[in-house]
């Protein structure tokens, strides 16, 4: 989903792109991003860019760490830094509640089968703490994904947000 304005943006507009647009990056299912990870990996193409600007040669729990864990707090320091009002205080709270659970998986489980994929650790029981993690928390975030655009639409269709939904395809499965 993008926002489509352009130059200066009203409050919603700002409240859209910190909500709407951030919370795309909630995965719809963990599997494609393993097999990214593990295909990068095999490639010896598993890169994070530091904060200096360079790329690194990286492991799957560092990749992890420094991309998905760090890109998680970053969208939560902003939300939190947006001025609240009464319209928007239960949307933040949502997408906070939505992007903290996600964060929390991001630093457990993700951390936990990366360091299965760093030891070397058999294809099937790493495949199987993937289809763990997707049975025990996808429904979990569907419901707090679904809770944010419930509120967040309905705020941009109010205040005249012009955006796009696009169709993106389902790579889970």
């Amino acid at each position: 989903m993008t926002s489509c304005g352009l130059g200066e943006k009203s409050y919603p507009e700002q409240v859209f792109d910190k909500v709407a647009v951030a919370a795309n990056k909630v995965p719809n299912g963990f599997k494609v991003h393993f097999r990214e990870i593990r295909g990068q990996l095999k490639a010896g193409s598993l890169v994070i860019v530091t904060p200096e600007n360079e790329v690194k040669k990286v492991n799957a729990t560092e990749y992890v760490t420094n991309h998905y864990v760090a890109m998680f707090e970053k969208d939560m320091l902003a939300i939190k830094e947006m001025k609240t009002d009464e319209e928007t205080k239960p949307i933040f709270a949502a997408t906070l509640d939505l992007f903290q659970y996600v964060d929390n998986i991001y630093k457990t489980d993700m951390l936990r089968i990366a360091k299965m994929i760093d030891e070397g650790q058999p294809n099937e029981d790493i495949d199987t703490a993937i289809d763990e993690l997707e049975a025990s928390k996808s429904k979990l975030i569907d419901e707090r994904f679904n809770k944010v655009y419930d509120l967040i639409m309905p705020y941009a269709d109010k205040h005249g947000v012009d955006y796009k939904i696009m169709d993106t395809p389902n790579f889970s499965k």
